[in-house]
């Protein structure tokens, strides 16, 4: 990095605050590099901020900002640590000015003093908004840790004015923030008897409620320091109390955003914080993503993202679209419809992500839903399948977008359970569409979602009917759906066991997942050893199962 430019711009402010400031041109853009800024004087040495502001800053409405704070159990760690120090260039130079924070550690303050220290930081940061233009209103922060703890400390106790301290200097400012994301963060002790434990107003436990900012929480599955079920207790209270909470957990430990599954976290913190703060960054194409069910059993780790031109679905897809399609082969695309034609695919997560994991692009009717909320659930149009068809052929057609020449427009499947299921005959007609999956639905003699017996006479590709059994209340009417088709591919399949509810919420979508992508192998991917399965019957690795077939050419 060569630093050469003393910044005359903010010769006053440097000169108020005892400090310098030099310019770091990086890829041809600028920023500005303040150090060892003193945010209070009255509490010794260690009070201190470095900021890095965009050469372009002082957009018309003031630029954002994002506060970085370092961990280290509270006792140890340090701004000068180079993942926070990269973290605040690597900010800096996507357009917000960041502000790199320093605080008492336990050996020379005892709690709260941290969170104080933290508090007075994003104050000093409001107070000297004229100066750095920046706008108050959009401030995010993120931490690791002892800094994901402190972050989100920020984001649900604005309003406990105790945390300030009696003497903490800037208090005409609020010490709110507009968003928060913690990494690997202790939102509690877990051990009542530890002293600090009983402290509840110092933890993000103690503030249970939806006046929190918005938060984003990543979590190492195998974290042995702070434990996943810790911070899925806290997620889930914060969720039922109505608090917008974004969950992203991943395989890992400890490390977990800071320098361990930097692919899956750091894209879910850009786009967290661009939603939130409203940067407007052309490179970040999503504004919401999760990773259900870790990712998926394939090859291929997939994510479950909201595409900002795409509002109203879900995309499931692997994680690196490049390295998916290293070898010059392109995704197969399937279109998912769900159960009762609702605006939410998080019952069918796991089957969708871990197909996404074996070399797919899934898009589902609905929301990304965090969480389950089936009180709030509605219905979607049968006319939404056709909006995602259109929607990924323009993609693919598109030279600038992740998925141009890297899906397969050519194999289009369209899936749908129950009600889903008849919204995909809704569209049977579709030429693009190149094979069906019904799972638990069928027509028989009723009318649905724009579809009805005679839609079956639009059929003109290999259709796949997946039933649970007598039990399944679609079971009858997919039989008589199987009987009526003659001119295609049938197949019927029945998990005689599973209902009508299927194994789609069992891990990876469980048995039904593994029929669906078994047919799609077998269609699209050239899966030769599936021709027994689907031709003659042979269930080998199915148990509980009947299968039947007919009008295939031999």
């Amino acid at each position: 990095m060569n630093i050469k430019k003393l910044t005359w711009a903010l010769a006053a402010l440097l000169v108020s605050l005892h400090t310098w400031a030099q310019t770091s041109a990086i890829g041809g853009k600028q920023i500005t590099i303040t150090e060892n800024i003193p945010y209070r004087t009255d509490k010794g040495p260690n009070t201190l901020l470095d900021l890095a502001q965009p050469a372009n800053f002082g957009e018309k409405e003031g630029s954002p900002v994002i506060m970085i704070i370092h961990g280290g159990g509270w006792s140890a760690g340090s701004k000068n640590d180079m993942v926070y120090r990269n973290l605040m260039l690597d900010y800096a130079l996507k357009g917000y000015v960041t502000v790199n924070v320093e605080y008492r550690l336990t050996g020379e303050a005892p709690f709260p003093a941290c969170i104080e220290d933290v508090r007075c930081a994003v104050r000093w940061v409001k107070a000297h908004a004229k100066e750095l233009r920046i706008n108050p209103e959009r401030i995010g922060c993120y931490g690791h840790s002892a800094g994901g703890h402190l972050t989100l400390m920020l984001g649900v106790a604005a309003d406990n004015k105790e945390l300030d301290g009696t003497d903490a200097p800037w208090k005409e400012y609020s010490s709110s923030v507009t968003c928060a994301a913690g990494g690997a963060p202790p939102t509690e002790l877990g051990n009542p008897n530890i002293p600090l434990a009983q402290h509840t107003e110092w933890w993000p436990i103690g503030y249970i409620g939806k006046q929190s900012a918005p938060l984003l929480v990543l979590q190492g599955g195998e974290d042995p320091i702070v434990k996943p079920n810790l911070t899925e207790d806290f997620v889930n209270k914060m969720h039922k109390a109505g608090a917008a909470v974004d969950y992203v957990k991943v395989h890992g430990n400890h490390g977990v955003a800071f320098d361990q599954q930097l692919e899956f976290t750091r894209p879910a913190m850009d786009a967290f914080f661009a939603r939130h703060l409203k940067v407007n960054d052309p490179s970040i194409t999503i504004e919401q993503m999760k990773v259900p069910n870790y990712g998926g059993s394939g090859p291929q780790k997939a994510i479950a993202v909201k595409e900002k031109t795409l509002p109203n679905f879900v995309v499931y897809r692997p994680l690196n679209m490049q390295a998916a399609t290293a070898r010059g082969s392109k995704l197969p695309v399937l279109i998912f419809g769900n159960g009762g034609c609702s605006d939410t695919s998080i019952g069918y997560e796991n089957m969708l992500t871990d197909l996404a994991s074996y070399g797919y692009v899934v898009i589902a009717l609905g929301e990304l839903d965090m969480y389950a909320n089936h009180s709030q659930d509605k219905q979607t149009p049968s006319s939404m399948i056709a909006e995602a068809l259109d929607w990924i052929c323009h993609q693919a057609a598109t030279p600038s977008t992740i998925y141009a020449n890297r899906v397969d427009t050519g194999k289009i499947a369209a899936a749908g359970h129950s009600c889903g299921g008849a919204q995909v005959l809704a569209n049977a007609k579709d030429p693009r569409i190149k094979t069906y999956l019904i799972l638990n639905a069928g027509m028989g003699d009723m009318e649905m979602a724009g579809a009805s017996p005679k839609s079956l006479k639009n059929l003109h590709a290999p259709i796949l009917y997946l039933v649970g059994g007598k039990g399944d209340v679609a079971w009858p009417n997919a039989q008589k759906d199987y009987d009526a088709i003659k001119r295609v591919p049938v197949v019927l399949a029945d998990n005689t066991q599973s209902g009508h509810d299927g194994t789609y919420r069992q891990e990876f979508g469980g048995d039904n997942s593994r029929m669906v992508r078994s047919w799609l192998d077998w269609l699209f991917k050239d899966a030769k050893e599936h021709d027994a399965l689907f031709k003659q019957g042979d269930l080998k690795g199915y148990t509980g199962w009947t299968i039947k077939s007919k009008n295939f050419k031999e």
